[in-house]
């Protein structure tokens, strides 16, 4: 909905033709479940979906919480009934502080939550002890961590967060955001020296 009305007039509507809003959102996702049965239907195995969302800016949400479960969360719950009825799993990329949506994420059945953007002040060495046994976590390491081109810093970054995030329901590395052009090639090679070092389950 964003990109097809931009977010000044998307956030201010939410606020003053809730009816429209709640219009848009069924609709937009009528198409996203007919898309994926379409692809359901041609029998190619797939085990989830992915759904974008992007509902919060650096210092929170950006509706209340309140106004998330009257507009947003229904299409949410018929989005995650979708995939557990045929057997998927919902993986639900929101950039942002999102900390007090989770609840209701959770509430609304999304089983993974990405990509945790650390400038944000999302961090899953706090949110797997407190929602790992319900949600899965999928990003964080801290790209403007991994632009300092430190080895020391970076090796804390990733060491604690995969111990953190595969501790409980799950964890998949991803970085927290776009990979800058400041992260060095040896950098980013040295990242995926650390995860196959401290990121096995085995």
């Amino acid at each position: 909905m964003r990109q097809l009305v931009g977010d000044e007039i998307l956030l201010m509507a939410m606020a003053t033709e809730p009816d429209w809003i709640l219009d848009m959102s069924q609709t937009y996702t009528d198409l996203i479940l007919t898309e994926y049965q379409a692809v359901l239907n041609t029998g190619i195995p797939i085990h989830g979906i992915w759904v974008y969302g992007d509902v919060g800016y650096n210092r929170g949400p950006f509706f209340s919480p309140q106004m998330y479960r009257e507009l947003i969360a229904p299409d949410h719950r018929r989005l995650s009934g979708f995939a557990h009825q045929n057997n998927l799993k919902l993986i639900y990329h929101t950039d942002g502080d999102v900390r007090k949506l989770i609840d209701d994420f959770v509430v609304n059945g999304f089983d993974c939550l990405q990509p945790l953007e650390a400038k944000a002040n999302m961090d899953v060495r706090q949110l797997s002890p407190q929602y790992g046994k319900k949600l899965s976590f999928f990003g964080n390491i801290n790209m403007m961590v991994a632009s300092l081109n430190d080895r020391n810093q970076l090796e804390d970054e990733i060491k604690t967060k995969l111990k953190a995030g595969m501790a409980h329901h799950g964890y998949a590395y991803h970085s927290d955001h776009s990979v800058p052009p400041s992260v060095h090639w040896k950098t980013y090679q040295w990242i995926i020296e650390l995860i196959d070092q401290y990121g096995n389950y085995a």
